[in-house]
């Protein structure tokens, strides 16, 4: 009877704590909403409403990144406003020099001299993102892909791309070759407003050519409502990069997501994104035609207003390279600056798995946290060995849950980024 106060005023402790935690767990679920996935300074992301031009979402969305084959958005649209001015027609034989053929993948696979209607070249730079046909719809059109690199830089910036510079017409990379998110917003608008009969190119599923069929790399055509285009891109330099148009009844939200480390993660996130700005956006159209967008509220930045960085000398955050353990624990910062370590110890932890080996196990928490950082950035990754028989699995948790009500307020988190998961009392 004599322990009953002591341990009364614990469990008053570990309820405060509980409550706090879970309050704090909750602020930050309301503020962040579905959008998690930015959590380290290399991504670069703008969401915009393409009814209204308002910014719903944006983060680094005025710093260089390397485009990759974000580049072929401005090939094609050189290439509509020259079928649109009479100088081409979708029968147009393009040929392939040997520079053309010999591009480096992905890309059609042709033989030097070999001539195609520039349909398929077009649906083959949408689809298969073919590195050789842009090369060789750049040497139809002005003589060399250098030289049409320079008309797409000066196309570019009439158009409003102040921060863009264009070495190649297909995105292999090339130091010099930069965009930023908020310049892929606006030619994206751009091919929207100024090509409507050949912008429903972007969401071709998929293309035929020569018997083989080529499946389009955005995958999101094929499992998220909506989505009508239109590119995505990759080089190691810059991770997985998507513009991403989608279109619910009267609503019309794009996206331009630069550097996740996969495109699992990087659609993840962007479906995320989509979500969250199409509750937000408008039915009723108010944009000009092709006009940059511009903020409705204080707190939002205008496409086309805010100043553009030009740091010198370049430096252009790259993705990491996944490391095999977990992350390191200075994660987030704190109101004092200082960096706050992820805390394992607590009652509770969420778990996310269970692996056949430890390497796998430590993988999947790096993937997870690369995905929902903002919310596991105070619950440090663990792992446990657990034997079955002759059986050996690696539970894979995050940890730093004093109680069971926080552990699932992220967890439901976790589950809106479609990553399973269970609560599960600390062993």
């Amino acid at each position: 009877m004599t322990n009953r106060p002591r341990r009364q005023r614990r469990w008053r402790c570990v309820a405060r704590v509980a409550s706090a935690a879970l309050a704090a767990a909750l602020t930050l679920n309301a503020a962040l909403g579905p959008v998690y996935a930015e959590v380290t300074g290399r991504h670069a992301v703008l969401v915009i409403d393409a009814n209204t031009g308002r910014v719903l979402h944006e983060r680094s969305a005025d710093e260089e990144r390397f485009p990759a084959s974000l580049v072929k958005l401005m090939t094609l649209y050189m290439i509509f406003e020259l079928i649109e001015a009479g100088r081409l027609t979708y029968h147009t034989k393009i040929r392939f020099s040997a520079k053309a053929a010999g591009a480096a993948p992905s890309k059609l696979g042709v033989e030097p001299g070999t001539e195609i209607d520039l349909i398929d070249a077009i649906k083959a730079l949408i689809t298969k993102s073919a590195n050789d046909v842009a090369v060789a719809l750049a040497e139809h059109v002005a003589g060399s892909e250098q030289r049409f690199a320079q008309m797409m830089t000066r196309k570019a910036r009439q158009i409003g791309m102040k921060s863009t510079e264009f070495r190649n017409a297909s995105g292999l990379p090339d130091d010099d070759q930069v965009t930023t998110a908020r310049d892929m917003i606006s030619l994206a608008l751009r091919l929207h407003d100024e090509f409507p009969k050949h912008y429903p190119l972007f969401a071709t599923r998929t293309f035929s050519w020569s018997g083989d069929t080529f499946k389009n790399h955005n995958t999101l055509l094929f499992n998220y409502k909506g989505i009508d285009g239109l590119k995505t891109g990759y080089i190691r330099a810059s991770g997985f990069n998507v513009v991403a148009s989608v279109r619910r009844g009267k609503k019309h939200v794009i996206a331009a997501y630069f550097g996740g480390t996969s495109a699992a993660l990087r659609n993840a996130a962007v479906r995320a994104h989509l979500d969250a700005a199409l509750g937000k956006a408008s039915e009723t159209r108010t944009r000009r035609r092709a006009a940059p967008p511009v903020a409705q509220d204080k707190d939002e930045t205008a496409v086309a207003d805010v100043p553009v960085p030009k740091p010198a000398p370049r430096v252009i955050a790259a993705p990491k390279v996944e490391a095999r353990s977990p992350p390191a624990t200075k994660e987030t910062e704190g109101s004092n600056g200082a960096a706050k370590a992820p805390v394992s110890e607590g009652a509770f932890h969420v778990q996310i798995g269970a692996f056949k080996t430890l390497e796998e196990a430590e993988r999947r928490l790096a993937s997870v946290r690369e995905l929902a950082g903002s919310v596991l950035a105070r619950h440090a990754p663990l792992t446990a060995e657990v034997r079955r028989g002759e059986t050996v699995l690696y539970r894979a948790r995050y940890g730093g849950f004093a109680a069971k009500a926080p552990a699932a307020v992220v967890c439901t988190a976790l589950k809106r980024l479609s990553v399973e998961c269970v609560v599960m009392k600390a062993e």
